[in-house]
């Protein structure tokens, strides 16, 4: 995928209104990847791991971020392109559908714990 193209699958997954298809559900990934790392394992003590989690905890915490339910402190993208822009949970949280959230959801939940670095 060059250049072009990833940044306007990035733009789309901020879209309010929508969000992406779940066909797009490894580039939407790509968005949580930039700070909860790739495949959802953290190697920040600020930032949990996403990866082996349950479909219920993940989807919960997605909810209650978008509802304001969750302290969402700033922060900053941590890999790829967006590496120290501020985010917080509570913004992308908002910027996705009800289907986007189950699908990343199943998505960390089926990656493996410590699949990077092995």
């Amino acid at each position: 995928m060059d250049r072009k193209a990833k940044w306007a699958a990035l733009i789309l997954a901020l879209l309010p209104a929508g969000g992406m298809c779940i066909e797009d559900v490894p580039t939407l990934a790509g968005e949580c990847e930039a700070c909860h790392g790739p495949a959802g394992v953290s190697t920040e003590t600020d930032v949990p791991p996403l990866a082996g989690k349950s479909v219920t905890w993940l989807r919960e915490m997605l909810d209650q971020f978008h509802n304001y339910e969750r302290h969402c402190t700033t922060t900053t993208y941590r890999h790829g392109d967006r590496a120290r822009t501020p985010t917080s949970m509570c913004g992308i949280a908002n910027s996705l559908s009800d289907e986007d959230k189950q699908a990343l959801a199943e998505y960390f939940a089926n990656a493996v714990p410590n699949a990077v670095g092995e």
